[in-house]
């Protein structure tokens, strides 16, 4: 999927000018107003940059639809909430975006971003934010569904209005009962497993490997790239693709890298990338949600060590997407790929029971 091209510098500019001066009054011909709307927009953007609070849930707005555009189950994604509105109706709010998927059906999605600090605190949405969002997609004729990003689990939900429970003004749900009854498989969210241990070899050649000197620097020049899985050579072209995306933005660790040694000179250079924990009783080990790989992908581009540095980027979702093609099969990369479907007789007590065990 791969964004529309447009001038946001020619038609924008001239947008935020006519919505601000509708406000404040300025006038295209009247001298100083100019000079007033850019000190405003200089003004807004300084206070931005000290709220991490909007900085973080604009950043998850721009992140959803990179996310949904690389799951590659729609065919369309336009943010809704932008351009004015006019309507008869009291409390009306624009959900974040349309959604087309592949299949034709459409829905409408508001996005939202949750620090969980931990899993008794749950995310709140005023039943006064909700009723304006679902009259808006009454009116749409289209259905309507809450993204949450549960951003330092890097977890993605997609919810209807009922999966919330209603307490006083707010309506409630906690993490364990969003993730069952999350519907982000209908954007084409899948959980990836494999066989523990994927590792990337960097090769040189004999006659180009050196030894490292008394400070142990070395020269070191890659003429090739070996892949493994289990204790295996990963071969095919899409089987090592695949890895190298899963090793990159999947959640197993890689520890140190380590050289590999041909009569003193290095050789090689590997990452092995593991998870913490080894179930023995079963075939294999998760390494994560398309979605949460995709957005891990995203946060390298637009977060930094001093936090949010950028809210959307100029690339396509379509760089984010993990091909994996249809019926593949590899045994050099066994892939297991769970699908998970909400369960809307899922109770808190069996989460945390879950979680007591």
């Amino acid at each position: 999927m791969k964004r529309v091209k447009r001038d946001p510098a020619k038609f924008d500019a001239i947008e935020l000018f006519t919505a601000v001066a509708r406000d404040r009054g300025y006038k295209l011909n009247v001298e100083g107003d100019m000079e007033s709307f850019l000190d405003t927009v200089k003004g807004s953007l300084l206070a931005s940059q000290t709220n991490p609070l909007l900085l973080h849930g604009k950043r998850a707005e721009a992140l959803f639809a990179h996310v949904a555009g690389a799951l590659g189950h729609c065919q369309f994604i336009k943010q809704e909430d932008s351009g004015a509105i006019f309507t008869v109706a009291g409390n009306l709010i624009a959900p974040d975006y349309k959604i087309v998927l592949n299949d034709g059906s459409a829905l409408l999605v508001e996005v939202k971003n949750f620090f969980i600090k931990s899993f008794d605190k749950e995310f709140t949405l005023s039943a006064k934010t909700m009723s304006g969002l679902e009259k808006y997609a009454e009116l749409s004729e289209l259905p309507l569904k809450i993204a949450i990003y549960f951003s330092n689990v890097n977890t993605w939900a997609l919810l209807p209005k009922s999966a919330f429970k209603r307490v006083g003004k707010r309506l409630s749900i906690s993490f364990g009962r969003a993730m069952a009854l999350n519907e982000m498989a209908t954007l084409g969210d899948r959980t990836i497993a494999t066989l523990p241990r994927l590792s990337v070899e960097f090769r040189t050649t004999p006659d180009l490997a050196m030894e490292p000197d008394e400070n142990s620097e070395v020269v070191f020049t890659i003429k090739s790239m070996h892949f493994e899985c289990g204790d295996t050579e990963i071969m095919g072209d899409d089987a090592r693709e695949i890895a190298f995306y899963l090793m990159r933005y999947g959640r197993w660790t890689c520890g140190e890298p380590m050289a590999l040694l041909d009569d003193k000179k290095v050789i090689a250079i590997q990452f092995v990338f593991e998870p913490e924990e080894v179930h023995e009783d079963q075939c294999c080990e998760t390494i994560g949600g398309l979605s949460q790989m995709i957005s891990s992908a995203y946060r390298e581009l637009t977060v930094d060590e001093t936090g949010v540095v950028a809210l959307d980027i100029r690339h396509d979702p379509e760089i984010f997407t993990l091909r994996i093609p249809e019926g593949f099969k590899n045994h050099t990369l066994p892939l297991w790929q769970f699908i998970l479907q909400p369960n809307p007789r899922f109770g808190e007590a069996d989460f945390k029971k879950s979680i007591d065990m």
